[in-house]
């Protein structure tokens, strides 16, 4: 096996893989990436048992063979070649690195005991397939992941719900303290609904791979297993592999407040400005930060003993009740973050019942936050 490729397109792919290579692997394998040939292309593939990734390089190809070498060397010398014709030529179980007057051989491992993955291309282990839009399914999956759960204790909590339908899709995502909703109308969905949950971290790990691909293709593919256990997402020559999450995902609809006191409609550039400036006070007093509407607009206030205090005036559009209520100023800026638009509009019922954000020029999105509750 002989393969020459550019540098920057190897260090491209590497760098992606490097993702979801096993940081504490179990076997010494997971810690590798496998390098194999597959029609005329280097395909390079890396897993840490719940998410994978395979992706295919152009270059000239000579022979057929495959092995794996440890992730953080391989990693390492690509990054450091000058950006010239790299050349990959497998010897034994080791692997020849040549670039110019640059000279490596990393020691591998069988290839054989690298896990198998499933993929679109070998079209043998695939139930049902479906498109997206790329541009949609990428922001749209930004907007929603970051208010899934990080914690293990609770592995549903980590994932995010595809509610698949004919021409609709919903995504979900909730860690008990928010709760993110997005409904992307107007696709072409399978032809019964169907719903999985995803492990947050696979589908910003599709994100991440849809900012950097050359590709020119405009959906993304998504492709259950027989068995349903995995699903695979691809986008040109990437493609995520990831475990289907089981258990049963909270009925957040029955979270989603159906009616409200007091509304206000704020510009969100100045409001993620003014959590900001809050939120260097807040992090020292548990990050709460307090938000009390009124006739004049929105105040936020945040303060902590030693450090000092911090108030923000913000002129707002209200309706209603005069309202005050705490939030986690983390949570806060993590929603303003992704949200996107130019107005934002916060519906509050009372002190202790949850905040929801609704973006003006989005009425898909949903983003609902549980208040802290304070001492007056």
């Amino acid at each position: 096996m002989k393969i020459s490729l550019l540098q920057e397109n190897l260090v491209k792919g590497v760098n992606l893989l490097n993702r979801v290579v096993a940081n504490k692997a179990q076997l010494p394998v997971l810690s590798n990436i496998l390098l194999l040939t597959d029609n005329g292309q280097l395909k390079l593939s890396a897993t840490n048992l719940e998410t994978g990734m395979n992706l295919w390089l152009g270059g000239k190809v000579e022979g057929e063979g495959k092995l794996t070498v440890p992730a953080k060397v391989f990693s390492e010398v690509v990054n450091s070649l000058p950006p010239e014709t790299v050349v990959l030529e497998k010897e034994g179980e080791g692997l020849k690195i040549s670039c110019e007057r640059f000279r490596s051989k990393i020691n591998g491992i069988a290839a054989e005991e690298f896990p198998a993955l499933p993929s679109l291309r070998d079209g043998k282990t695939i139930k049902e397939t479906f498109h997206l839009d790329r541009e949609v399914i990428e922001k749209s999956l930004g907007q929603v992941a970051m208010a899934a759960a990080t914690d293990e204790s609770r592995p549903i909590f980590t994932g995010v719900k595809l509610e698949l339908g004919k021409k609709k899709l919903r995504l979900a995502a909730t860690d008990g303290y928010r709760l993110s909703i997005k409904i992307v109308k107007n696709l072409k969905g399978p032809k019964k609904q169907k719903s999985i949950v995803v492990p947050a971290r696979a589908l910003m790990e599709l994100v991440r791979a849809l900012a950097v691909s050359g590709t020119e293709a405009k959906e993304v593919v998504l492709a259950a297993t027989e068995e349903e256990r995995q699903l695979i997402m691809a986008y040109g020559d990437v493609e995520v592999v990831t475990r289907i999450l089981e258990g049963e995902f909270p009925d957040f609809d029955k979270i989603i407040p159906t009616s409200h006191t007091t509304s206000i409609v704020l510009d969100a550039e100045e409001l993620l400005q003014a959590v900001r400036a809050a939120a260097v006070f807040a992090k020292d007093s548990a990050n709460i930060v307090r938000f009390k509407v009124s006739d004049q607009g929105l105040l936020i206030s945040a303060n902590a003993p030693q450090v000092g205090e911090n108030e923000v005036e913000l002129a707002g559009k209200k309706s209603g009740e005069d309202a005050e209520i705490a939030f986690n100023s983390r949570y806060l800026l993590e929603m303003l973050n992704v949200i996107g638009g130019k107005e934002l509009k916060l519906e509050l019922s009372g002190s202790l019942s949850p905040g929801v954000f609704k973006p003006k020029e989005d009425n898909g999105l949903i983003h609902i936050i549980m208040p802290v509750r304070i001492q007056a």
